[in-house]
């Protein structure tokens, strides 16, 4: 029974250390995520505001003429059509390694094949 208690009593304090390692371990990088999350905050450069009268000018981006995609898109596609892999024909060659495994697995059901009627 003291065996018992002992194995009991270890295992407990184990669990208990790798648990308050574990603990620390997170407080840790949670406070290394928030010293972070400070000096990205410092940082960044502050927005300027402006009078609540003025509106932001938006800018607007040119899209392309549809047009012009089509033809760059043909282009590419005829450039890639000439560029297509060509198909290699792969002729198997035997290899002596296989010869040799097969040969040794044939020898090994022999010997069992062997064995089992010397029990008979």
């Amino acid at each position: 029974m003291a065996g018992f208690l002992e194995g009991l009593y270890i295992t407990v304090l184990g669990v208990t250390v790798v648990f308050s390692v574990l603990s620390i371990l997170a407080i840790v990088m949670y406070g290394i995520g928030w010293a972070e999350r400070r000096l990205v905050e410092k940082e960044k450069p502050k927005r300027e505001e402006k009078p609540a009268g003025r509106r932001e000018e938006v800018k607007t981006e040119e899209k392309l003429d549809e047009k012009k995609v089509a033809i760059i898109t043909a282009a590419i596609m005829a450039y890639l059509s000439q560029k297509r892999p060509k198909e290699v024909l792969i002729k198997r060659k035997p290899s002596q390694n296989w010869w040799l495994s097969g040969l040794t697995t044939y020898v090994e059901e022999v010997e069992n094949f062997n064995y089992e009627l010397g029990k008979w």
